[in-house]
């Protein structure tokens, strides 16, 4: 009380001197006292203030510094900030990019259909391949065991079986690379379908 009685003395006597433009800053210190100043508290630094004029209204609320902490806080929002904007204006720019290259979802099917028609071709072929290489591992392989329960395995044979086995090997592999190939490519073109169809949704709501 007698801290809040000593303002309003102090801005009454502001008033009736009549000085121009006077200031008056306050805040409570750490032990809960009222300081009073016509300039910023030196013990107050770390603390909250408010400036007054000398009608006794709040002219400005000066927030406490912020912590180490806060500051982390505060540089962390601004960056994911800028970079949620970022993200924002490149994908507008691909959102351009994808309406200038395709116009309708026909567009987009004949797209998918063009870069997937040689991978269709390849993997048609290395199926060829693999069934191939399978007939002559099992050729080479069933010559192998006859001889094997003969007691007669000539090596050669058996070097032809296991080289018919690696061939298997490595066509399936081929083939499985190609099929997942084919796979990503699908799936590009799922997602340039489902963000097509998201513009259009929101060009039409508009």
């Amino acid at each position: 009380m007698e801290s809040a009685f000593k303002t309003l003395i102090l801005f009454s006597l502001l008033g009736a001197v009549g000085v121009a433009h006077a200031e008056i800053y306050m805040c409570k210190d750490a032990n809960g006292r009222t300081l009073t100043s016509d300039r910023p508290i030196p013990e107050c630094a770390d603390r909250a203030m408010r400036q007054y004029g000398n009608n006794g209204m709040v002219r400005k609320e000066i927030p406490a510094p912020l912590t180490a902490e806060q500051k982390r806080e505060k540089q962390a929002e601004e960056e994911k900030k800028k970079a949620d904007e970022l993200a924002a204006d490149e994908q507008r720019r691909a959102d351009r990019a994808l309406l200038a290259r395709f116009h309708t979802e026909a567009d987009i099917e004949q797209a998918r259909v063009r870069d997937t028609a040689a991978i269709n071709d390849q993997i048609a072929q290395q199926k060829k391949v693999v069934a191939t290489v399978e007939e002559e591992w099992k050729t080479a392989q069933a010559t192998a065991n006859t001889q094997k329960q003969a007691g007669k395995l000539n090596p050669v044979v058996q070097g032809k079986a296991a080289s018919a086995a690696q061939k298997v090997v490595d066509a399936r592999m081929t083939l499985q690379d190609t099929q997942t190939e084919l796979k990503q490519i699908n799936a590009k073109y799922e997602q340039i379908l489902v963000r097509y169809r998201a513009i259009a949704e929101v060009a039409s709501n508009r």
